[in-house]
């Protein structure tokens, strides 16, 4: 069971100095954030948190109410319900003592790319008259006529979802009203995406 849960935007990555080690280091920054509200057993059949980020007014006289820009649901154990009530802000306060996390993103994405590049396919020979170099080659049996699933093929590579366990919290600091955090090591995402930080 996901004990806290928080959801932050990648920034620039870097290199500092960790047990007299130079390793490189991603900085993340808190999106503001609050619990919208909850799912119960008696009316939803389960438990969760939906949270709102980023908060926006929208124009009352069309009818239109408090906005979010993206709205997440998650399982959540029974302590963070007794803590956090609806419409509460969730900030860098609910990692206090936690040194590890776990990361949930979606890698960034490389549009439309060939067998090479998005299956490692080795390709044929560059030389002895080959006109054939950057092709798979077999794809299957005369019949059935059509390739079967499963054969690499060509096609849109990146956006998959990425989960990384266990990675280290650096530091937490704040600067010009920003609340930035430092993980080691790189994250999936591109700049400003977001991402998941979960404890269990």
């Amino acid at each position: 069971m996901i004990k806290w849960w928080l959801i932050v935007a990648k920034k620039e990555m870097t290199k500092m100095w960790i047990d007299d080690k130079f390793l490189p280091v991603t900085l993340v920054k808190l999106i503001p954030q609050e619990v919208v509200r909850y799912k119960t057993q008696e009316k939803d059949g389960y438990v969760a948190a939906v949270i709102g980020t980023e908060k926006k007014a929208l124009k009352k006289d069309k009818g239109q109410k408090i906005g979010y820009s993206s709205m997440i649901e998650l399982k959540i154990d029974e302590d963070f319900v007794k803590n956090h009530e609806a419409g509460k802000l969730l900030d860098f306060s609910l990692l206090e003592g936690v040194k590890e996390v776990d990361v949930i993103g979606y890698a960034i994405g490389k549009g439309y790319q060939g067998v090479m590049k998005r299956h490692h396919a080795e390709g044929w020979p560059k030389t002895h008259g080959s006109k054939f170099h950057r092709h798979i080659g077999s794809l299957g049996n005369r019949k059935p006529r059509r390739t079967l699933k499963g054969h690499p093929h060509a096609g849109h590579m990146g956006t998959q979802r990425v989960t990384l366990q266990k990675i280290q919290i650096v530091d937490t600091f704040s600067r010009d009203d920003e609340h930035l955090m430092v993980l080691r090591g790189s994250l999936p995402g591109a700049y400003n995406g977001h991402l998941q930080l979960i404890v269990k």
